[in-house]
């Protein structure tokens, strides 16, 4: 530790390690940037990736051996280099013994499933000369007796480190000051005590703080944190803010303008291609100690309010919280929503309105923009039944709009009815709480079926509602897709906010759930009026 810091608390900066970056793929020149500057702020640690069996692409922080991380670093006096390796993940022939030109620690996180083998597995690195450092994944998910028994194989062990960690960014002040009170008093005073906190419900910093201020006057304590809170999903505490607190109010003189320096060359411009931080998603998995991969499932589907996606949470045992099982959410997700009736009367009015009718689907990809002329011709030629998906589309004249979102249900106007041509709506019933009469309501779940992740898509909903109304031949427009050439919507405000790789993933599965239904019907003849990534499901003659 440096002199001219505060001898008992270390900062350890873990921004290369925990980006949200697809394979930690940094690029060399960023890496070399962000550990020269971490060291030049005198940062006591610095987590430079991970360690993993997988094969090592240059300029990236998943790393197979310590050699491929020995020319990112200088050495520099009082500053540590550590990685961290999952257990289970890394097989230990990789790992060459402690020579003093690479890393100085690892960093070992494990389930709790994995808490009776892990110290095997660190004994092996501690004997390579290694410091080593242990934490749990999901600290608050063990009880009291669980943790101090633990402490008791730790205090034999006796690594470098053992850190609590809020891996879903769910605790409290008091909560994290119960454990980390209770570790301090069992665990050896040799052992470094730290604290890795994220930011679900906005308290990671202040979480941090208050460790350093109750516990660095009883031992060394270390504190986690990653320049501008950088971290999967709500990320983690700041290291410029805990640099700043600790020079503030413990007498440290670490170099915040060198911190400062790094954000604004390497960290801001990375925030343009990819997100983190608190949102309401990750405030509900906050709030319920939930896997976060359970929220993000769920965000794939198209605009869920978030009082929904915190009550569907709320129906998960404290179990499956902490898992992802996407077939258990998916049916989950239905069952919430599901409000079963009796549709007889709406599908027969429905099936009299189009027997006999040439009928064309509008949703509002960008085509219907590019190709309006089209389209206004096909209408005046054909006289088409002219049904909306999810939304009052502009410029055009609709008999029925079809609504399976609660979200763009709720936004339309009631002056937007009349300029669409008052058409009648047609809801599924899993949004009929919300509506104001006059709707036709459909049953929502038997238009459903499992298998895919976007299983509630309107315009595949819509396509199984005409299929039951014995409709043989639809045309479409404005179903164009996604890829990295194409938006999504003819008005960036219809923008859902999932990321690129999502939407890709939803285009994905509606050409397959499209291919499904072709398969389920055959004599059905879709026919794409405008543009699409779906033309091949389709007929060739339009």
């Amino acid at each position: 530790m440096r002199e001219n810091n505060v001898n008992n608390i270390s900062v350890l900066d873990c921004t290369l390690r925990e980006a949200p970056i697809e394979n930690l793929m940094w690029g060399k020149n960023s890496v070399s940037r962000i550990i020269q500057g971490l060291e030049n702020a005198l940062t006591d640690i610095i987590e430079v990736g991970f360690l993993k069996n997988n094969e090592y692409a240059d300029g990236s922080t998943s790393f197979q051996n310590v050699e491929q991380i020995r020319p990112y670093l200088r050495k520099k006096r009082g500053t540590d280099y550590v990685a961290l390796i999952d257990y289970g993940r890394y097989d230990l022939s990789n790992l060459s013994p402690y020579d003093g030109t690479s890393i100085d620690g690892i960093r070992i996180c494990f389930k709790k499933s994995e808490v009776n083998d892990v110290l095997k597995f660190a004994e092996e690195i501690k004997n390579k000369g290694y410091k080593v450092c242990i934490q749990h994944v999901d600290t608050s998910a063990y009880s009291k007796d669980e943790i101090l028994k633990f402490i008791e194989h730790i205090n034999r062990f006796r690594p470098y480190a053992y850190s609590i960690v809020d891996t879903f960014g769910a605790m409290y002040e008091d909560e994290m000051l119960n454990i980390a009170h209770m570790v301090d008093n069992n665990l050896d005073k040799k052992v470094r005590l730290g604290f890795h906190g994220h930011n679900n419900i906005m308290l990671a910093d202040a979480n941090a703080q208050c460790f350093i201020r109750e516990l660095s006057v009883k031992r060394n304590i270390i504190v986690d944190s990653s320049l501008l809170g950088c971290g999967r999903g709500a990320g983690n505490a700041h290291t410029e803010l805990i640099l700043q607190y600790i020079n503030r109010k413990h007498g440290g003189s670490y170099d915040l303008n060198e911190a400062l320096d790094v954000i604004d060359e390497e960290i801001s411009k990375l925030q343009d291609k990819i997100k983190w931080g608190y949102s309401m998603p990750y405030f509900i998995s906050g709030m319920h100690n939930s896997h976060t991969f359970n929220v993000k499932h769920l965000l794939k589907r198209h605009n869920i309010r978030s009082k929904d996606l915190r009550n569907i949470i709320e129906k998960l045992n404290e179990e499956e919280k902490k898992k992802y099982d996407y077939t258990l959410l998916e049916r989950i997700y239905v069952e919430y929503f599901d409000k079963t009736i009796n549709d007889a009367y709406a599908i027969s009015q429905i099936k009299t309105s189009l027997q006999n009718r040439v009928v064309l689907l509008i949703a509002p990809g960008k085509s219907i923009i590019s190709e309006y002329d089209k389209i206004c011709g096909f209408i005046k030629e054909e006289n088409p039944i002219v049904i909306a998906v999810n939304n009052i589309i502009e410029k055009f004249k609709f008999d029925y709009i079809f609504f399976s979102s609660i979200k763009r249900y709720q936004g339309v106007l009631y002056n937007d009815y009349i300029s669409a041509g008052s058409p009648q709506l047609i809801i599924t019933s899993n949004i009929m709480k919300e509506t104001s009469g006059g709707e036709l309501i459909v049953d929502y779940k038997s238009l459903v079926k499992f298998g895919w992740i976007n299983i509630d898509s309107s315009a595949i909903l819509l396509l199984r509602l005409l299929i039951n109304c014995e409709v043989k031949k639809i045309f479409i427009a404005g179903l164009d897709g996604y890829d990295s050439k194409n938006e999504f919507f003819y008005k960036n405000e219809l923008d859902s906010g999932l990321e690129n790789d999502d939407k890709i993933e939803n285009t994905k599965e509606n050409m397959e759930m499209l291919r499904d239904i072709i398969d389920e019907n055959p004599n059905l003849k879709l026919h794409f009026l405008t543009r699409s990534i779906y033309e091949s499901v389709g007929e060739k003659d339009v």
